[in-house]
C-alpha cells in the first residue's frame, strides 16, 4: 500500500491528476486493502447510502472489531424505531439491493447494483409508477418511473426518473433533460433531426407524453426545447444525494475521536445533542467557560425517590501543543415526580455548566454519556481567551430570551452575569411574547475611552434596517459587562440579523453579527434547565493554579495553589501544591507540607511524591521505603522500579538494581538507555559475581 501511495503523489506533483482525484484514488486503495467482507459492504452494500464523512472513518478503522462496531453503529443512526430489535430501514435497504441485482442487471452483464437502474431503485424504492416506451417505432426504449417527492428533503412533491437505451441498445441510462434531450430518444437511423426543437417535435409526433415529459423531470413545468432545465439538473443531484441528507453523520467522527474511551455498550448509540459556550473574564484575570447540554432525547430509569435522569460528563481543555491543561469528569443528575416527567415530554432538558480557565488558546472537548440508555454525545470547540488587550472590542454577544434576578447574588453559577440568571437556548429562535436579551462583555475601554464610546444595536430584516438603539458606555460597570433588551412584539415573523458596533468618537472600531429566527409560535417551548452546583473561590484559585501547572508556569502556579491550600488546606490542594513545589526543587517542603497527610495508608500519589522527594534529597534508603510501599499496596510501575533500582543501585546493591531494573524493561521494553545500562553492569559484573 505504500507504494501505491507514492505513485500517486507522484501523479499528482507531475499534474496528471487533479487532488480530488487523487483522494478518490487513495480511497478506492484503502478500500482494496479491507478484507473481503469489509470490502464488500463498503463498495457494494452501502455504496449509495453512506456519507463520505463516515466511509472515511471507517477507512481508518484497524481491527475487524471495531469495523464490526461501526457497521453496527451505522444502521442504528438509520433505524426509524431504535426503541425495537427490528430495524425497518436497514430490512427495506437489503430488500431493494437484492431486486436490483435479481431484477435490474439482467442482460447487462453486471450486478443490478451497478446499474443506474439499481441504484435509483436502491436510494428511493419501488416507483409508484412506471411508464414502458419500448415497442414504438422510431423511439429509443424507454422507461418513466414516477415517484411522490418529500419537500423537507429539497424534493418536489412529485416528479419524474426517466431512463433510455442509448442508442437501442445495451442497459437503460439515467436520462437528463440537459445533457441528453429529446434527441437521444429518437431513433437518428430514421430521422435525421437538425437541432433540439426538430427532435421535439419528431418525439411528439411519435409519442406526445414521452416528449413533454423529455423536457423536464417535474410534471407540469412549462420548458422550451432547447433550453437547460436547471431544476431538472437539481431533481437529480438531489436524488442521488438523497441517502446523506437523510443521516446525520456526526456520529461517525465522535465515534472514532472517543471509540478508546467509551465502553463498547455505549459505541453505537450516538444521540445529536445542541451545544452552547460563552465565556466571560473576571476580575481575576480568569475566564469563566459557561456551557450548555441540550440532548434531543432524555432517557429515565425509576427508582423509589422518583425518575431519575442523569448525565456523565468527561472534559478536557487541550492548548496548540496538544497538552492537557485542564480535565474533569461530572455527573449532572436530575429526580423527577411524575408531574415533572410528564412535563419533559413536552419540553427539553439543558444541563449547564462552569469552570474557570486561564487566558490562552485551546480546544474544549466534551463527552456526555447518558449511563441509563447507554447513549453518547460529543462536541468539540476552540476557545481563545486572550489575557488583555489595548485596543477596544466586543467579546462573544450571547443572545438570550429572558433574564432572572437569583436568590443568591454572591454565588457563582452557569450563565449568571451580576444578579441575574441568563435564560438561553443554542437554537436562536424568538416569539414575539420574548425580548431578545444580548449579553456581551468589551475590553480595552480605559475611562478616558468609555466617556467617548457606545454600543449601537442594530435588527435587520432581508438588509432592510427595522430597528437601531445607541448606548452610551461612561457608566460602563468595572466588569465590562453589557445587557440589552430588545422587545419583538412589534416585528413580523421571519428572519433577523442583529449588528453590534462598538463606536468610539462615533467610528465604529469593532462589531460583531448574529442571525436569529422570530417564530409565527405564540410561544416558544423553552427548556428545563439542571445546573451543577456553585463554583466557590477556593474552587476556582485551586483549578487555575492547576492549569497553570499543567501549562508549564511553575512559579506561578506555585503561588495561586499555595493559596488555594491556604483557602481549604484538603489533601488533594496539599497533593497539587507540593508537585508544584517539587518541580520548583523545594523538596524538603514537600516533605514537610505532606507529613500531616502521611496516615495510615495514604494514596499512591502522597506516596509516590514523598518518594521522589526524598529521592532528590539522595536519601535514598528512605525513598526506597515509599518506593516499595508503593509496589506493594498499588501494584507494579516501571517509572517507580526505575527509581527503586536507582535507590539500590546508589546504596551499593546492584543485584536488587538489576532485579527492578529487569522488571521494569519487562513491563515497558522501549527504554534503550535503560537496557543498554544493565547490560554494561552486567558485563562489568561478569559470570558468577554479584555484589
Amino acid at each position: 500500500m505504500k507504494g501505491k501511495r507514492l505513485i500517486l503523489r507522484k501523479l499528482f506533483f507531475q499534474g496528471l491528476f487533479s487532488f480530488f482525484e487523487i483522494l478518490v484514488l487513495t480511497l478506492s486503495l484503502l478500500a482494496s486493502d479491507l478484507p473481503e467482507k469489509y470490502r464488500k459492504w463498503l463498495e457494494e452494500e452501502v455504496v449509495y447510502i453512506i456519507t463520505p464523512k463516515e466511509r472515511e472513518v471507517f477507512l481508518k478503522l484497524k481491527t475487524d472489531r471495531e469495523r464490526d462496531i461501526f457497521i453496527e453503529a451505522f444502521w442504528k443512526q438509520r433505524d426509524p424505531t431504535p426503541g425495537t430489535p427490528q430495524n425497518e430501514f436497514k430490512e427495506e435497504h437489503y430488500r431493494r439491493l437484492n431486486y436490483a441485482n435479481q431484477f435490474l442487471g439482467r442482460g447487462t452483464g453486471k450486478p443490478g447494483w451497478k446499474t443506474d437502474q439499481g441504484r435509483i431503485y436502491i436510494i428511493l424504492g419501488p416507483p409508484n409508477n412506471i411508464e414502458k416506451y419500448e415497442n414504438i417505432m422510431g423511439v429509443y426504449p424507454t422507461q418513466v418511473w414516477f415517484y411522490y417527492g418529500d419537500p423537507k428533503y429539497g424534493l418536489p412533491t412529485a416528479f419524474n426518473v426517466i431512463f433510455f437505451k442509448k442508442e437501442g441498445t445495451g442497459e437503460y441510462i439515467l436520462y437528463s433533460p440537459s445533457d441528453h434531450g429529446p434527441q437521444a430518444l429518437v431513433a437518428d437511423y430514421m430521422y435525421n433531426a437538425r437541432d433540439t426543437r426538430d427532435s421535439y417535435q419528431r418525439l411528439y409526433q411519435l409519442s406526445p407524453n414521452l416528449a413533454e415529459q423529455s423536457l423536464s423531470l417535474i410534471p407540469n413545468e412549462r420548458m422550451e426545447p432547447g433550453v437547460i432545465n436547471l431544476a431538472s439538473n437539481k431533481l437529480l443531484a438531489t436524488i442521488l444525494s438523497l441517502p446523506q441528507k437523510q443521516v446525520e453523520d456526526a456520529y461517525a467522527e465522535a465515534w472514532f475521536k472517543y471509540k478508546d474511551l467509551i465502553e463498547v455498550e455505549y459505541s453505537t448509540n450516538y444521540i445529536r445533542a445542541d451545544y452552547e459556550i460563552w465565556t466571560v473574564q473576571n476580575e481575576h484575570g480568569n475566564y469563566l467557560v459557561h456551557y450548555s447540554i441540550e440532548p434531543a432525547k432524555i432517557s429515565v430509569e425509576e427508582d423509589s425517590q422518583g425518575y431519575l435522569v442523569r448525565f456523565d460528563l468527561n472534559g478536557r481543555v487541550s492548548d496548540e501543543q496538544g497538552r492537557t491543561i485542564y480535565q474533569f469528569e461530572k455527573s449532572l443528575p436530575l429526580v423527577l415526580n411524575r408531574d415533572q416527567l410528564e412535563e419533559i415530554g413536552k419540553r427539553a432538558v439543558c444541563f449547564q455548566d462552569v469552570f474557570p480557565l486561564i487566558p490562552g488558546t485551546y480546544t474544549f472537548d466534551l463527552l456526555v454519556k447518558n449511563p441509563l440508555s447507554k447513549e453518547f454525545s460529543s462536541f468539540s470547540q476552540k476557545i481563545h481567551l486572550i489575557a488583555r488587550t489595548e485596543s477596544p472590542e466586543i467579546s462573544q454577544v450571547l443572545l438570550a430570551y429572558d433574564l432572572q434576578e437569583v436568590k443568591e447574588p454572591q454565588v457563582v453559577f452557569p450563565f449568571k452575569i451580576g444578579t441575574r440568571q441568563i435564560l438561553t437556548q443554542s437554537r436562536k429562535s424568538f416569539s414575539s411574547s420574548d425580548s431578545l436579551v444580548a449579553c456581551l462583555q468589551l475590553r480595552g475601554l480605559d475611562e478616558e475611552l468609555k466617556k467617548r464610546a457606545s454600543l449601537k444595536f442594530a435588527l435587520f430584516r432581508e438588509n432592510q434596517p427595522v430597528l437601531s438603539q445607541e448606548r452610551k458606555l461612561d457608566s460602563l460597570t468595572a466588569d465590562s459587562l453589557v445587557v440589552e433588551k430588545i422587545p419583538l412584539s412589534s416585528f413580523i415573523p421571519g428572519y433577523y440579523t442583529l449588528t453590534v458596533d462598538l463606536m468610539i468618537d462615533g467610528q465604529i472600531k469593532n462589531a460583531r453579527r448574529l442571525e436569529l429566527e422570530i417564530s409565527a409560535l405564540p410561544a416558544i417551548p423553552r427548556p428545563i434547565v439542571v445546573s451543577r452546583a456553585n463554583l466557590t473561590p477556593d474552587e476556582e484559585m485551586f483549578i487555575t493554579g492547576l492549569q497553570l501547572f499543567n501549562s508549564g508556569n511553575d512559579l506561578e502556579a506555585v503561588q495561586r495553589l499555595a493559596l488555594a491550600f491556604s483557602l481549604n488546606p484538603g489533601l488533594k490542594q496539599a497533593l497539587a501544591y507540593g508537585e508544584a513545589l517539587f518541580r520548583t526543587g523545594e523538596y524538603q517542603q514537600v516533605i514537610d507540607l505532606l507529613r500531616p497527610y502521611n496516615r495510615e495508608e495514604p494514596p499512591a500519589e502522597l506516596v509516590s511524591l514523598l518518594g521522589r522527594c526524598h529521592h532528590s534529597l539522595n536519601q535514598f534508603a528512605q525513598a526506597s521505603v515509599y518506593y516499595e510501599q508503593y509496589l506493594e499496596r498499588f501494584g507494579t510501575n516501571f517509572e517507580i522500579l526505575n527509581y527503586l533500582g536507582t535507590c539500590y543501585y546508589q546504596l551499593g546493591n546492584k543485584d536488587k538494581a538489576l532485579a527492578a531494573w529487569e522488571k521494569s524493561l519487562s513491563l515497558n521494553p522501549n527504554q534503550d538507555k535503560l537496557r543498554e545500562l544493565v547490560n554494561s553492569i552486567k558485563k562489568n559484573q561478569g559470570p558468577g559475581k554479584s555484589s
